[in-house]
């Protein structure tokens, strides 16, 4: 068992369930928290009231997943969590966690994407990450009633991701309005957008398509 201060970056939407993952201040990497080696319920997520968090986990898994997932898997106890920190807004969490960007989206993931929308299953290599982009280079947009977002990276590379995370997709839901969030994007300067692998679809048992996983503005 071991303590580790994390700091909450994704959370991410997965049907009925949530991918949790955050930036281990301490040790410098991403880790996705899973409890009883499995995703968070809505009910789990009510105790998530900081940004900062010293949990207590076991590492590495017993039955580690597949890479590129498997990287960063690590199972905790949710009843050992407790709040270190709270950040007011996007701006301070973005900067607490600048660290875990990288120079570009490929870079993210040891430069194995393909066709700038998915990486191999069992590439050995990261599945969580960031980069930070001017915020005129992300636009969000539906395709078939479905929230996308287009980035385009800081090595001219355009990216076309499904857009999981949990707050932003919050906005959506309540608003059916993309422009909500586009005007949002207009007030800032930065975004640091948190980039991660979906697992593999059962169409495409392969591939893990790149998501946008959580955005903080500033």
């Amino acid at each position: 068992m071991k303590l580790s201060n994390i700091i909450i970056s994704d959370i991410t939407c997965m049907k009925d369930k949530f991918c949790v993952a955050g930036w281990d201040i301490g040790e410098l990497r991403m880790k996705r928290l899973l409890i009883n080696r499995g995703y968070w319920d809505e009910s789990d997520l009510k105790k998530l009231n900081g940004n900062s968090w010293v949990v207590v986990h076991d590492e590495p898994l017993e039955e580690p997943r597949n890479y590129p997932h498997r990287t960063e898997d690590i199972n905790i106890d949710l009843a050992t969590l407790r709040v270190k920190e709270s950040y007011t807004n996007g701006k301070d969490v973005a900067l607490r966690i600048r660290a875990s960007a990288s120079p570009n989206i490929c870079s993210i993931f040891d430069n194995k994407v393909k066709e700038n929308s998915y990486v191999l299953q069992n590439t050995k290599c990261a599945s969580l990450g960031a980069i930070e982009v001017a915020t005129q280079n992300v636009e969000f947009m539906t395709e078939n009633g479905k929230l996308r977002a287009n980035i385009l990276d800081n090595d001219g590379q355009k990216y076309c991701l499904k857009a999981s995370c949990k707050h932003i997709r919050d906005i959506f839901e309540e608003t059916k309005n993309v422009e909500v969030l586009n005007k949002s994007m207009a007030s800032a300067n930065k975004a640091h957008c948190r980039i991660g692998l979906a697992r593999p679809f059962l169409m495409q048992e392969n591939h893990c398509y790149l998501m946008l996983n959580g955005l903080f503005l500033y």
